[in-house]
């Protein structure tokens, strides 16, 4: 409604004496004409004509709404401005900008939200009323968009030590009214050492409903000293800030430092282990093997081979024990030959089942080389592994109760008792291929068992050749072995190690085995008997949880 207004009544003139004055009335003047035009604003709203309420509006679309303007007066009525300065409204049309007594115009606003708001702004509308010139119009209205919001926004790993691996769950969150779509999530290594990685399952497109979130993991794992940086970058719909990112930094200290020492003293340590065929076809194989024992011995002496040589047979009824006594035999034994030519594994008594793999498996594994099993102390874990076998049969092991399979399989059990699997021989005096005939006995074909040796290197002769003291000539010079070695207490941090030989840094002739975690040297590198090497590299540090 228009306020009340007061009329002109009149106008007074003050004249002035120096004598004194008194107030007249100009005779015949009429009263001064003053324009009364009167602004009258009206939004609809019952309870607030001066209220605009546009309500809830989705990002991407326009609302409008609508005020009307009216001259109450009786003089003509200029709307000189429409003051707007508010982001996201807009005057669309502004109406007639003179209205006469008693006539209105519309003015059409608009709203066009870019980002989840709730916002009260103010129009103003100039005009020549004059107690009036300027009426105030509150705008109001709910932006609903998608808003993104990630935390942490920046992260720093410290400095852990080398080689210790920390975890960060990097939140992406939708924190508006509205459905945001993820369009991508981009991890960039800003170092490019890959020491700092990230790994999500969200697939492009990916729709996160108001108060919805999806989390990323980055990773740091530091191999050395130098600063990290990473930029987790997510490309969203979100209409203000389509792009966000959280910046990772990270560093690392040095690890602990270990020293490996040793001295060599496993130069040519080789244990010896015959699975003799004790079945009641292998008379003239046992005598023959009797004849020669000597000369094998006598050889491995020659060769000053720190042997340690054991007897089973091919009977798994025996449990793998090593016969004899004593048990197995050392360049200490009183009478190695004798002791030898005495060892049960020599008469025809056991089953005509050959299953001398499983036997030999049972005889070099738990529980015969625990502690105070019968077999304690044979095998040594710095020596070269040699197998023997002799049979005029085939090889039957996998009938065996508790067989680990096929003879391939039987050379990987053997080679993963010593550090390197290239410290394991297999050898064999069987049939061979074909079968054979001839002073030495008769053979059938031993498959196997030449196949256990072409994978190890080994040696293979035929049973049935009567010079058995070539053979074992032959097969106690493979018995040769040299500690070329040398495992690692630690894991060093990128394999990386130093190699002392008698305090003297050494740089060529050597490699670190990653697999067995060792040093090998090359053959023409092994270090002497007696001789000190020592390792010395770093390892990761105690890390947090």
């Amino acid at each position: 409604m228009p306020s009340a207004r007061l009329p002109l009544v009149c106008a007074l003139i003050l004249l002035a004496g120096c004598d004194g004055g008194t107030l007249s009335r100009v005779v015949g003047a009429a009263p001064p004409v003053i324009a009364e035009p009167i602004i009258d604003v009206d939004s609809g709203d019952a309870t607030d004509p001066h209220r605009v309420v546009f309500g809830e509006v989705f990002a991407g679309e326009q609302a409008f709404a609508y005020i009307t303007v009216t001259n109450r007066g009786s003089d003509p009525l200029q709307v000189r401005a429409l003051e707007l300065d508010a982001a996201g409204f807009e005057v669309e049309s502004a109406g007639d900008a003179v209205l006469a007594p008693d006539s209105s115009t519309v003015v059409q606003l608009s709203y066009s939200p870019s980002r989840d708001e709730s916002v009260a702004r103010t129009l103003r509308v100039h005009s020549n009323d004059r107690v009036d010139p300027i009426v105030p119009v509150t705008l109001h209205a709910e932006g609903l968009a998608p808003a993104v919001q990630i935390e942490p926004p920046s992260y720093d790993f410290g400095r852990p030590s080398i080689g210790c691996v920390s975890h960060l769950d990097v939140t992406v969150a939708n924190v508006g009214r509205a459905p945001l779509t993820l369009h991508e999530l981009v991890f960039d290594d800003l170092v490019g050492t890959a020491e700092l990685t990230a790994v999500h399952s969200v697939a492009p497109g990916t729709a996160l409903e108001p108060g919805e979130s999806v989390d990323v993991r980055i990773t740091h794992t530091p191999t050395d000293t130098a600063p990290d940086a990473g930029r987790l970058t997510v490309f969203t719909d979100a209409p203000n800030a389509p792009a966000v990112a959280s910046e990772v930094t990270g560093a690392a200290d040095p690890g602990e430092f270990v020293r490996d020492g040793y001295l060599q003293d496993g130069d040519n340590a080789t244990d010896i282990l015959f699975a003799i065929d004790g079945s009641c076809s292998m008379g003239e194989e046992h005598a023959f093997l009797a004849q020669n024992i000597a000369s094998f011995l006598a050889t491995l002496d020659a060769l000053e081979i720190n042997y340690h040589l054991g007897f089973v047979n091919s009977d798994v009824g025996t449990g793998g024990g090593l016969l004899g006594n004593p048990n197995y035999i050392t360049p200490n034994t009183p009478d190695p030959v004798g002791a030898a030519l005495a060892n049960p594994a020599l008469t025809l008594d056991s089953s005509g089942v050959e299953q001398p793999f499983h036997n030999a498996w049972l005889a070099l594994s738990s529980p015969n080389t625990d502690p105070g099993g019968p077999n304690d102390g044979f095998l040594r874990h710095e020596a070269g592994l040699r197998v023997i076998h002799v049979s005029d049969e085939p090889e039957q092991s996998a009938t065996a109760p508790g067989s680990l399979g096929t003879g391939a399989d039987y050379v990987a059990a053997f080679q993963s008792l010593k550090p390197n699997p290239d410290h394991v021989v297999i050898s064999s005096i069987s049939g061979e291929l074909t079968g054979c005939s001839g002073v030495g006995g008769n053979a059938t074909p031993g498959v196997d068992f030449v196949e256990a040796a072409v994978l190890t290197g080994g040696t293979t002769a035929s049973v049935c050749d009567p010079n058995w003291a070539a053979t074992l000539s032959v097969l106690a010079q493979e018995s040769v072995s040299v500690a070329d070695t040398f495992e690692l207490s630690q894991i060093p941090l990128q394999g990386a190690v130093d190699v002392f030989r008698n305090g003297v840094p050494i740089y060529v002739g050597w490699h670190y085995d990653s697999a067995l975690n060792a040093v090998v040297f090359d053959e023409d590198h092994v270090p002497e008997n007696g001789d000190l090497v020592e390792f010395e590299y770093a390892i990761a540090g105690a890390c947090g949880d």
